[in-house]
């Protein structure tokens, strides 16, 4: 699990040299700041707006391909308990934190893994080879007929 821990480190210092390599760049950008018309001054706040409005577009690739290492080490930890014989406990689990956060129940595999760090509950159970043994339910919320959003109401 450490070498797992030791990528994301690194790729995380990767992106936080290429966030200030590229602002130098920009900050330091004589004729950028002359192609916007500043030829004897150099706002620092012009540096900035033309860094944030460059940085968002490269930026999603970044975002992207964090979510699917974050994905993918999830997938690691679920196979690890589902090796360790947990496999039917963290499915009740995943099942109980999916009904009480009210997260989404299905989603396109390409905007979950643009959106999403982890994996939908579909993805998850799918990858544990689990099939529904019995209802994983409360059953005073199912005797109520009133769904909580969450077990934490005043």
């Amino acid at each position: 699990m450490f070498k797992f821990s030791l990528n994301v480190t690194n790729f995380l210092q990767l992106h936080v040299f290429y966030i200030f390599t590229l602002f130098s760049v920009f900050v330091n950008n004589q004729s950028l700041y002359a192609d916007f018309g500043f030829i004897k001054e150099h706002p620092i706040i012009i540096g900035f707006i033309l860094f944030s409005d460059a940085l968002a577009p490269m930026d999603t690739v970044i975002k992207l391909l964090m979510n699917i290492m974050s994905r993918r080490f999830e997938f690691q930890a679920d196979a690890f308990a589902r090796n360790l014989g947990y496999k039917a406990e963290l499915a009740s689990s995943l099942i109980k934190l999916q009904v009480q956060n009210l997260s989404t129940m299905d989603a396109d595999w390409m905007y979950a893994s643009y959106h999403f760090s982890h994996p939908i509950l579909s993805e998850r159970l799918k990858a544990l080879d689990w099939t529904a043994s019995e209802k994983v339910t409360d059953e005073k919320t199912e005797a109520s007929g009133v769904e909580k959003a969450s077990g934490r109401e005043l």
